[in-house]
């Protein structure tokens, strides 16, 4: 039998993400789950110094890391508070830094998590190949069930 302990669910504060939550509170009342909620911070970003030149040098634009996790971490509380209201226990919140689908996977095993809930825009197999999602990524590399919940989803659960 399948037992549902732990939800992790991702976020990045959009719209998905909302999504997503009312499902892993939903699933976490009906299998007396606990959710688990992260977000994940990169703290440098690679940009091209001009996008028509393909060989132009890359530009590291970082903002100080402690500035990012302190907005991060007040914005999943605020997520938390906002969204998951409804779960029987404050659901765990954490911040992590590093590259979004191999900190979501690796939190998910070093945490015993059963079932990943996360959102996906559900775009079209060109534009995953092409662009790639944080989504498929998770769904490659995790170590448990994944839930991935597309913007189209009935909102009505639970």
């Amino acid at each position: 039998m399948v037992r549902v302990q732990r939800i992790l669910l991702p976020i990045d504060f959009q719209k998905l993400s909302i999504r997503a939550a009312e499902y892993a509170a939903y699933l976490a009342d009906v299998h007396g789950a606990e959710v688990h909620v992260v977000h994940v911070v990169t703290p440098a970003q690679i940009v091209p110094a001009a996008a028509e030149t393909p060989d132009a040098p890359m530009i590291s634009i970082a903002v100080p890391v402690d500035e990012l996790l302190t907005q991060a971490r007040q914005s999943l509380d605020r997520f938390i508070d906002a969204h998951l209201g409804r779960c029987k226990s404050r659901p765990a919140g954490e911040v992590l830094v590093g590259q979004p689908h191999v900190e979501i996977s690796r939190y998910a095993a070093d945490s015993h998590i059963d079932l990943i809930v996360i959102g996906t825009h559900a775009h079209g197999v060109v534009h995953r190949i092409l662009l790639g999602s944080v989504s498929k990524a998770v769904l490659e590399h995790a170590s448990c069930a994944v839930l991935m919940v597309p913007a189209a989803a009935n909102p009505d659960v639970g």
